[in-house]
């Protein structure tokens, strides 16, 4: 499987743990539903993922550095949720790297102001 699409199906509850054995995923897209709980360490294993698309759920608690790991990922959408705290470096360094190039183009999270909940340095 390489793409996995279930965006706008009303799904509740923690993310399966078994969508990070998916060793060929490569588009994991739950946008859209009613995901809620922290987003799995286990999320690292995803090492082909170019495209994560998480955004408009209920999830909570921290990025975890884990993300940091999928270095072939180019796009990652993370905002309107109840994520906080601080994007960890793992993952700034796919986006900010030049040598190798970072290939992390597209990073969204709530790092607006007035009230950012994820801090983005």
């Amino acid at each position: 499987l390489l793409i996995f699409d279930m965006d706008s199906n009303d799904l509740t509850g923690p993310i399966p743990d078994e969508l990070f054995n998916m060793d060929m995923l490569q588009q994991l897209d739950l946008n859209d539903n009613n995901l809620s709980g922290p987003l799995s360490t286990n999320i690292g294993n995803l090492k082909t993922l170019t495209f994560l698309q998480l955004d408009h759920n209920e999830l909570s608690g921290s990025i975890p550095s884990e993300m940091g790991e999928l270095t072939n990922l180019r796009i990652g959408f993370f905002n309107d949720n109840d994520l906080t705290g601080v994007m960890p470096p793992e993952v700034c360094a796919n986006r900010n790297n030049t040598s190798p190039p970072g290939l992390l183009g597209t990073l969204v999270t709530d790092c607006s102001p007035p009230n950012p909940e994820v801090d983005c340095p």
